[in-house]
């Protein structure tokens, strides 16, 4: 958490949708909504982002929307499409959102079948919820507050009203990145108690040697720091392979170069994917 509010870096992600979105003649995706939620954010984005540090702190180097747009916008086409697949099979799914930040899609989804449940930090969840409120939208997703520091994650969603006997979706985007190894895979094991029929989705970066590594990651990184979100290490692909097969997931690994080919083809191929992020599917066997 920041002094700024809560979250810059899930107000930089929902910026990332918004601009896709608009910008784009045949999004694969369309968060409508996410300009909408960020209303209140411009003026902190754009001044604190985008304009009034740019040269001082040296955070942007290269094209803003090359730095910003890759990771937001390939996940999100991740996601809502394996998702979607998910909900065709399991038509009375639930979708539980792991550190949701300022995320639309319960809200841009028709389904009433779907249950929604978004979990995230306390203070700013109260942030998210008061705007959608605002946005005069139904209530779509069940809000569950947990600080990981001192709640059960299992605690809370039985408290509001999780249902483990129910074929359950879960995203857990953008948040490896700030965690430890150990503190991570210790929240998949929480996970894999959460149902037994299960599909997990996750992003993760791999540290590489700078000669190796796309040298805007580190250009990234000094962002995330700036605004008091700094990340902690990368995993290593094999470690993340071989560690969730031994938890008993069945895992479909997607590298670099897969997300470039699936997800930032076409319409969007000139943004160019981070050569060091890497997609995990997880099923429980």
């Amino acid at each position: 958490m920041t002094t700024y509010q809560g979250s810059v870096t899930a107000r930089i992600c929902a910026w990332a949708r918004a601009y896709y979105s608009k910008s784009e003649n045949q999004p694969v995706f369309n968060d409508y909504l996410a300009e909408k939620i960020i209303e209140d954010d411009k003026k902190l984005l754009l001044n604190l982002i985008l304009k009034k540090r740019r040269q001082e702190h040296g955070v942007f180097k290269k094209n803003v929307l090359d730095l910003i747009l890759p990771i937001p916008v390939s996940r999100s086409i991740f996601a809502e499409h394996e998702f979607l697949d998910f909900k065709k099979k399991n038509p009375s799914a639930q979708y539980l959102i792991l550190g949701a930040g300022l995320d639309t899609f319960a809200w841009r989804d028709t389904s009433d079948k779907t249950s929604y449940f978004e979990v995230d930090h306390p203070f700013f969840q109260s942030i998210k919820k008061q705007r959608i409120k605002n946005l005069h939208l139904e209530n779509r997703a069940i809000f569950v507050p947990v600080d990981f520091r001192t709640d059960s994650l299992k605690e809370k969603l039985k408290q509001a009203g999780f249902d483990s006997s129910r074929p359950t979706f879960v995203t857990i985007m953008g948040l490896s990145y700030y965690l430890n190894f150990s503190t991570f895979i210790s929240t998949l094991k929480d996970i894999l108690e959460l149902s037994s029929k299960l599909t997990v989705l996750f992003d993760f970066y791999e540290e590489k040697s700078l000669s190796d590594t796309d040298r805007r990651f580190e250009e990234l990184k000094n962002l995330t720091s700036y605004v008091g979100e700094p990340m902690s290490d990368g995993y290593k692909s094999s470690s993340v392979v071989n560690t969730l097969e031994q938890l008993g997931f069945a895992v479909n690994h997607l590298t670099p170069y897969e997300i470039k080919e699936k997800f930032l083809s076409g319409q969007i191929k000139k943004i160019k994917a981070y050569d060091n992020v890497h997609f995990i599917k997880a099923e429980k066997l």
